[in-house]
Protein backbone atom coordinates (compact mmCIF):
# COMPACT_ATOMS: atom_id res chain seq x y z
CA UNK A 1 0.00 0.00 0.00
CA UNK A 2 1.12 3.41 -0.97
CA UNK A 3 1.75 5.84 2.24
CA UNK A 4 -1.57 7.84 0.79
CA UNK A 5 -3.34 4.74 1.05
CA UNK A 6 -2.17 3.98 4.61
CA UNK A 7 -2.62 7.42 5.98
CA UNK A 8 -6.16 7.16 4.68
CA UNK A 9 -6.34 3.36 6.37
CA UNK A 10 -5.33 5.51 9.56
CA UNK A 11 -7.58 8.04 9.76
CA UNK A 12 -10.43 5.14 9.22
CA UNK A 13 -9.21 3.76 12.39
CA UNK A 14 -9.50 6.53 14.64
CA UNK A 15 -13.27 6.30 14.36
CA UNK A 16 -12.51 2.93 16.69
CA UNK A 17 -9.31 4.26 18.43
CA UNK A 18 -10.11 7.87 19.46
CA UNK A 19 -7.02 8.85 21.59
CA UNK A 20 -5.05 8.52 18.62
CA UNK A 21 -3.76 10.81 16.33
CA UNK A 22 -1.99 10.65 13.20
CA UNK A 23 0.93 12.07 11.81
CA UNK A 24 1.99 10.68 8.12
CA UNK A 25 2.21 6.60 8.48
CA UNK A 26 2.32 6.83 11.87
CA UNK A 27 -0.23 6.58 14.41
CA UNK A 28 0.30 8.53 18.25
CA UNK A 29 -1.04 8.51 21.47
CA UNK A 30 -0.40 12.22 22.11
CA UNK A 31 1.38 14.37 23.39
CA UNK A 32 4.99 13.69 21.61
CA UNK A 33 7.06 15.46 24.14
CA UNK A 34 9.44 12.77 25.89
CA UNK A 35 8.30 9.70 24.95
CA UNK A 36 6.75 8.69 21.96
CA UNK A 37 4.01 6.29 21.75
CA UNK A 38 3.05 4.87 18.42
CA UNK A 39 1.80 2.59 15.78
CA UNK A 40 3.97 2.18 12.76
CA UNK A 41 2.47 1.50 9.26
CA UNK A 42 4.85 0.32 6.23
CA UNK A 43 3.81 -0.42 2.81
CA UNK A 44 6.15 -3.92 1.88
CA UNK A 45 7.76 -4.35 -1.04
CA UNK A 46 6.53 -7.32 -2.54
CA UNK A 47 2.85 -6.30 -3.48
CA UNK A 48 1.10 -3.22 -3.62
CA UNK A 49 -1.39 -4.62 -1.09
CA UNK A 50 0.04 -5.82 1.75
CA UNK A 51 1.92 -3.71 4.64
CA UNK A 52 2.77 -4.45 8.52
CA UNK A 53 1.45 -2.28 11.59
CA UNK A 54 4.29 -2.11 14.55
CA UNK A 55 3.57 -0.74 17.75
CA UNK A 56 6.36 1.09 20.04
CA UNK A 57 7.65 3.29 22.37
CA UNK A 58 10.82 5.62 21.75
CA UNK A 59 12.69 8.26 23.82
CA UNK A 60 12.74 11.55 21.93
CA UNK A 61 15.54 12.68 23.65
CA UNK A 62 18.17 10.19 22.42
CA UNK A 63 19.21 11.83 19.71
CA UNK A 64 17.94 10.19 16.25
CA UNK A 65 17.74 11.12 12.49
CA UNK A 66 15.38 8.31 11.53
CA UNK A 67 12.37 6.29 13.64
CA UNK A 68 14.15 3.44 15.18
CA UNK A 69 11.81 0.54 16.40
CA UNK A 70 14.05 -0.91 19.82
CA UNK A 71 11.00 -1.33 21.69
CA UNK A 72 8.52 -2.52 19.73
CA UNK A 73 6.25 -5.72 18.71
CA UNK A 74 4.36 -6.47 15.20
CA UNK A 75 0.42 -6.39 15.49
CA UNK A 76 -0.87 -9.75 13.90
CA UNK A 77 -4.06 -10.58 13.18
CA UNK A 78 -6.66 -13.10 13.73
CA UNK A 79 -4.93 -15.98 11.83
CA UNK A 80 -1.65 -15.23 13.61
CA UNK A 81 0.33 -13.91 11.17
CA UNK A 82 1.90 -10.17 10.86
CA UNK A 83 1.65 -9.49 7.27
CA UNK A 84 -2.14 -7.29 6.66
CA UNK A 85 -3.45 -6.64 3.15
CA UNK A 86 -5.94 -3.78 1.68
CA UNK A 87 -8.21 -7.31 0.20
CA UNK A 88 -9.12 -8.85 3.85
CA UNK A 89 -12.15 -8.75 4.45
CA UNK A 90 -13.61 -6.05 6.80
CA UNK A 91 -10.04 -4.56 7.20
CA UNK A 92 -10.47 -2.10 8.95
CA UNK A 93 -12.98 -3.51 11.78
CA UNK A 94 -10.60 -6.00 12.05
CA UNK A 95 -7.43 -4.06 12.82
CA UNK A 96 -8.99 -1.98 14.89
CA UNK A 97 -9.77 -4.52 17.21
CA UNK A 98 -6.38 -5.73 17.19
CA UNK A 99 -4.91 -2.29 17.73
CA UNK A 100 -7.34 -2.31 20.71
CA UNK A 101 -6.29 -5.47 22.17
CA UNK A 102 -2.51 -5.39 21.39
CA UNK A 103 -1.57 -2.16 20.58
CA UNK A 104 -2.81 -0.23 23.33
CA UNK A 105 -2.37 -2.06 26.23
CA UNK A 106 0.92 -1.82 25.32
CA UNK A 107 1.09 1.53 25.10
CA UNK A 108 -1.20 3.28 27.54
CA UNK A 109 0.55 2.07 30.49
CA UNK A 110 4.16 3.99 29.47
CA UNK A 111 2.86 7.23 30.86
CA UNK A 112 6.24 8.33 32.08
CA UNK A 113 10.09 8.04 31.56
CA UNK A 114 10.46 5.71 34.93
CA UNK A 115 8.07 3.71 32.84
CA UNK A 116 9.69 3.73 29.67
CA UNK A 117 12.81 2.86 31.59
CA UNK A 118 11.07 0.03 33.29
CA UNK A 119 10.21 -1.26 30.25
CA UNK A 120 13.44 -1.07 28.50
CA UNK A 121 14.98 -3.50 30.97
CA UNK A 122 12.24 -5.81 30.36
CA UNK A 123 13.15 -6.31 26.86
CA UNK A 124 15.22 -9.38 26.20
CA UNK A 125 17.88 -7.31 24.51
CA UNK A 126 18.12 -5.13 27.64
CA UNK A 127 21.90 -5.47 27.53
CA UNK A 128 22.25 -4.35 24.38
CA UNK A 129 23.87 -0.94 23.34
CA UNK A 130 20.82 1.20 21.75
CA UNK A 131 18.60 -0.05 25.13
CA UNK A 132 21.04 1.00 27.75
CA UNK A 133 21.48 4.20 25.85
CA UNK A 134 17.93 5.15 26.37
CA UNK A 135 17.83 3.72 29.79
CA UNK A 136 20.74 5.99 30.90
CA UNK A 137 19.19 8.85 28.88
CA UNK A 138 15.52 8.48 30.32
CA UNK A 139 16.81 8.19 33.51
CA UNK A 140 18.73 11.39 33.21
CA UNK A 141 15.84 12.92 32.13
CA UNK A 142 13.79 12.34 34.66
CA UNK A 143 16.35 13.66 37.01
CA UNK A 144 17.90 10.58 38.49
CA UNK A 145 21.32 11.83 38.06
CA UNK A 146 23.39 9.15 39.85
CA UNK A 147 21.47 6.28 38.66
CA UNK A 148 21.69 7.82 35.22
CA UNK A 149 25.70 8.61 35.59
CA UNK A 150 26.33 4.62 36.76
CA UNK A 151 23.82 3.52 34.04
CA UNK A 152 26.21 5.65 31.58
CA UNK A 153 29.15 3.80 32.82
CA UNK A 154 27.68 0.30 32.24
CA UNK A 155 27.13 1.88 28.63
CA UNK A 156 30.55 3.07 27.49
CA UNK A 157 31.87 0.07 29.69
CA UNK A 158 30.72 -2.06 26.41
CA UNK A 159 31.36 0.09 23.91
CA UNK A 160 33.70 -1.01 21.00
CA UNK A 161 35.77 2.37 19.86
CA UNK A 162 37.01 0.35 17.13
CA UNK A 163 32.99 0.62 15.21
CA UNK A 164 31.42 3.94 14.24
CA UNK A 165 28.31 3.38 15.35
CA UNK A 166 29.67 2.64 18.65
CA UNK A 167 31.90 5.87 19.01
CA UNK A 168 28.72 8.10 18.17
CA UNK A 169 27.03 6.80 21.16
CA UNK A 170 30.00 7.04 22.92
CA UNK A 171 30.52 10.73 22.30
CA UNK A 172 26.90 10.98 23.12
CA UNK A 173 27.47 9.81 26.13
CA UNK A 174 30.55 11.11 27.01
CA UNK A 175 29.45 14.38 26.44
CA UNK A 176 25.96 13.85 28.66
CA UNK A 177 28.00 12.44 31.59
CA UNK A 178 30.18 15.02 31.88
CA UNK A 179 27.18 17.77 32.30
CA UNK A 180 25.37 15.85 34.59
CA UNK A 181 28.45 15.59 37.13
CA UNK A 182 29.50 19.45 36.73
CA UNK A 183 25.95 20.77 36.45
CA UNK A 184 22.63 18.69 36.13
CA UNK A 185 20.80 21.50 34.54
CA UNK A 186 23.41 21.73 32.14
CA UNK A 187 22.51 17.77 31.20
CA UNK A 188 18.76 18.76 31.30
CA UNK A 189 19.31 21.30 28.63
CA UNK A 190 21.22 19.30 26.40
CA UNK A 191 18.79 16.34 26.57
CA UNK A 192 16.03 18.92 25.80
CA UNK A 193 17.79 20.08 22.70
CA UNK A 194 18.65 16.67 21.63
CA UNK A 195 14.71 15.79 22.12
CA UNK A 196 13.97 19.42 20.33
CA UNK A 197 15.98 17.71 16.98
CA UNK A 198 14.12 14.22 17.23
CA UNK A 199 10.60 15.51 17.38
CA UNK A 200 11.46 18.01 14.13
CA UNK A 201 13.50 14.70 12.58
CA UNK A 202 10.51 12.70 12.99
CA UNK A 203 8.06 15.60 11.32
CA UNK A 204 6.08 15.62 14.83
CA UNK A 205 6.66 19.61 15.21
CA UNK A 206 3.62 21.24 16.85
CA UNK A 207 2.14 23.39 13.89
Amino acid sequence: MTTKELVALEKSLLLQLPGLAVKGSLMFLPPATQILRGISFEGSSFDKTSFSVTMFVTLLCVPERYLHLSFANRVRHKGGGDRWTAEMPDLVEQLGIALEAQAMPFLSPVQSLLDFVELARSRSASGNLQTLRAIAFALARAGQTSQAIGALDQLSDRIDLKVAWQREIADQAGALRAKLVADPAEGQRQLETWEAETIKNLGLEVT
